[in-house]
């Protein structure tokens, strides 16, 4: 005797609403098909699951004690479908991400990501796009989520945004002073877009304090060290402030992008971008900093 883990389903759905119309509708089939897997399972098991009456259900005290068998027997079902379904995706995908993706509601969106394919494996590398992006030409990374200028066009475009000055509050720079910045090493798109949008505004300005961590360049910042050109997302973060409108020139904007070594993402890669693709959207325009 083996028994149907349809006829199971069917029982549990009765057991979780007590009403057989509601467990009908819940699993997509008839109300008598439901009533037939029911009765099929109490014949096999040779005994009565659930009381019935024209005004109520309820459970027997055999049909309480099979609710949690039932669900370990289709559980174990699922877990040896899932481990040999030959579609079901494996392996490990090498991520990069810049920093300030971190400060962001990006990681939930990993997590949807990983309760979606569980055998999915993700290591990740943290830096500037700069550093990323050769590590992914290099075979060493499969996909990296990080900036680019809007007039680029390598990887997918996962939103747009806009970019603004950071300075301790109340921070003033007169015309004739040399503007302190607090950046990224050379090759990073926020120190290039800064450099060349004070050099068009014939504003004078010079390095105050360089690092490649994000976390350093906001500590700089309040310590005083000067100005730090960075994504509007980040205007939420404690003890940060952005500079009023108009106090320097306004900076172009910048994508977000992910990117892999294939004109068109492939396999575990483009499952990844897709979230991305499906999930950001819906945040936005709150994809803030926690």
């Amino acid at each position: 005797m083996h028994l149907d883990p349809f006829h199971l389903q069917s029982f549990l759905a009765v057991a979780e609403t007590l009403h057989f119309t509601s467990a009908a509708q819940s699993q997509g089939v008839s109300q008598s098909t439901i009533s037939q897997h029911v009765s099929r399972l109490e014949e096999q098991l040779g005994t009565r699951l659930l009381a019935r009456s024209t005004k109520s259900v309820r459970l027997t005290e055999d049909g309480t004690a099979l609710i949690g068998l039932a669900r370990q027997l289709l559980q174990c079902e699922d877990s040896i479908l899932s481990r040999f379904r030959q579609e079901t995706p494996r392996g490990t995908i090498r991520l990069g991400v810049t920093e300030d993706l971190l400060l962001t509601r990006f990681p939930e969106i990993l997590g949807t990501f990983r309760a979606s394919h569980p055998s999915l494996q993700i290591t990740m590398t943290v830096g500037l796009s700069a550093y990323l992006a050769p590590l992914l030409d290099q075979g060493e990374l499969d996909v990296w989520c990080g900036m680019r200028r809007t007039t680029e066009t390598r990887g997918q475009k996962l939103w747009t945004e806009d970019m603004r000055w950071y300075a301790p509050a109340g921070t003033e720079f007169p015309a004739e002073q040399s503007i302190p910045l607090v950046t990224f090493p050379d090759g990073s798109v926020t120190r290039r877009l800064a450099i060349e949008t004070l050099n068009k505004a014939g504003r004078a300005w010079h390095l105050a304090f360089t690092s490649g961590s994000l976390g350093a360049l906001l500590a700089a910042v309040r310590a005083g060290y000067g100005v730090t050109p960075q994504p509007a997302f980040l205007r939420n973060v404690e003890h940060l402030s952005h500079c009023a409108p108009g106090l320097l020139p306004e900076m172009p904007q910048v994508e977000f992008i992910a990117s892999t070594r294939h004109q068109t993402a492939q396999g575990p890669e483009e499952l990844l971008i897709r979230t991305l693709c499906a999930h950001i959207p819906r945040l936005q325009p709150d994809l803030l900093p926690l």
